[in-house]
């Protein structure tokens, strides 16, 4: 089948119509020959999605869902199509039925696209499975086969920084002046790092090895940008609405009495916390009108990783009848201060003048949303795009007043440690 391609015009439900989706239950004899579960399924050129409260591999495409003007142009039209796809669910949960999955970049104003995938294999956490499969007419039968790695791993590796650390520092400590002058309050700042391997990177092979270090984050593949993001921008089940926005980070070591006090420094830290507040606040203002109620916490929690540490806050909500889907409502969020800054003109515009890279779809949006509107969105950080034997790592650090160039060196070393233990094998 031919892909469609649709965009945001007033005939792409109408051209969705054409699109049958059917949903079955995949029972226990199919499952069993998966070891592993569905992510045996997961090869290189699938888009895979894998996170505690949902599991999605994605294979082909039915239809092409294109951006033009980035989700600065709106991005309502896309729970529209996915609506207009007739379908047969015969299991009801979030997933089922036409989802559209993707990574949208970082610049709200740049061309994306999200994919209605042929065949998408799904699980929820209480271990019910089920396959969606999509055609022109009629939905085809499922193909299940399981992913098999037939090339061998790079074993030699080189790395280099974008910008020499002295650069880079410069850059940080430019952005400190500018604070304390007052143009902005926060500006979250990144810095790449590229590896080039003596073959080919396998991605199977680098997602399974992110989903044994990082089991709590959304693990994702799009079309070579993958990672392992902690942090939660919107999901939504029904009215039910929730994010966990993250900033303020401290290392992680191998001593548990240690860390027990570096939790406490970094809750007693003024400078983590009004970097953090920033980004509470923000979402807090976006979600309020959209939400019946709305919890904040009054202070934030740590969330321990492998290799590091944020404070964190849960924000949980509950939707108007009304309320926009998932895409919508994260669409709006975007770019919170924990990857832009504030105020978030002035933060893009000191970034568009002064960062040095174009990020792509590094601090974007990486997640799913179904025709019932229900999703979920994460921020597009741990992450790498994958070419070939090339990959380039971003890590970015929140700026603020008092904030030291060699320390925000620190972190994004720290921060990039998640990538290269996944993608770097010698």
């Amino acid at each position: 089948m031919t892909p469609l391609t649709l965009s945001s015009s007033a005939d792409a439900p109408r051209q969705a119509a054409r699109l049958v989706a059917r949903t079955v239950r995949l029972d226990a004899d199919t499952l069993a020959r998966m070891p592993g579960g569905i992510s045996s399924l997961a090869g290189d050129n699938a888009r895979v999605w894998m996170h505690p409260s949902a599991q999605l591999i994605a294979h082909g495409v039915a239809a092409r869902l294109e951006l033009p003007r980035g989700i600065e142009g709106g991005v309502a039209w896309v729970q529209e199509v996915l609506s207009s796809i007739g379908a047969a669910d015969a299991v009801g949960r979030p997933g089922c039925g036409p989802v559209a999955l993707g990574a949208l970049p970082f610049d709200r104003t740049e061309p994306a696209a999200l994919i209605v995938p042929a065949q998408l294999v799904g699980a929820a956490p209480d271990g019910t499975a089920w396959v969606t499969t999509i055609g022109e007419g009629a939905a085809p039968a499922p193909h299940l086969e399981r992913a098999e790695a037939h090339r061998r791993s790079p074993d030699s590796f080189t790395l280099k920084s974008a910008l020499p650390h002295d650069e880079w520092c410069g850059r940080i400590a430019h952005a400190v002046a500018d604070i304390q002058r007052g143009d902005l309050s926060k500006v979250v700042v990144a810095r790449a790092v590229d590896v080039e391997a003596n073959r080919p990177i396998v991605v199977e092979e680098v997602l399974r090895r992110l989903t044994a270090l990082y089991p709590s984050c959304a693990i994702f593949h799009f079309d070579g940008f993958l990672g392992a993001s902690p942090e939660l921008l919107l999901s939504r089940r029904a009215r039910a609405v929730s994010s966990h926005p993250l900033a303020g980070t401290y290392a992680v070591s191998a001593d548990v009495d240690a860390d027990r006090r570096f939790s406490e420094v970094l809750r007693r830290s003024a400078k983590d916390q009004r970097e953090h507040r920033f980004v509470v606040e923000a979402v807090a203002a976006a979600l309020a009108p959209e939400c019946t109620s709305l919890d904040v916490p009054g202070e934030p929690s740590i969330l321990s990783l492998r290799n590091v540490m944020h404070l964190g806050t849960p924000i949980h909500g509950e939707l108007k009848d009304a309320a926009p889907d998932a895409l919508t409502l994260a669409a709006r969020l975007h770019p919170t201060p924990a990857v832009c800054g504030t105020p978030r003109e002035a933060a893009e515009a000191w970034l568009g003048a002064h960062e040095g890279i174009r990020r792509g779809l590094y601090a974007g949006l990486v997640g799913w949303v179904d025709a019932r509107g229900d999703g979920d969105w994460f921020i597009g950080i741990r992450s790498a795009t994958v070419d070939g034997a090339r990959a380039r790592m971003v890590a970015g650090v929140g700026v603020v007043a008092g904030s030291s160039p060699e320390a925000e060196l620190v972190e994004t070393q720290l921060k990039l440690q998640a990538m290269l233990a996944a993608i770097i094998r010698p």
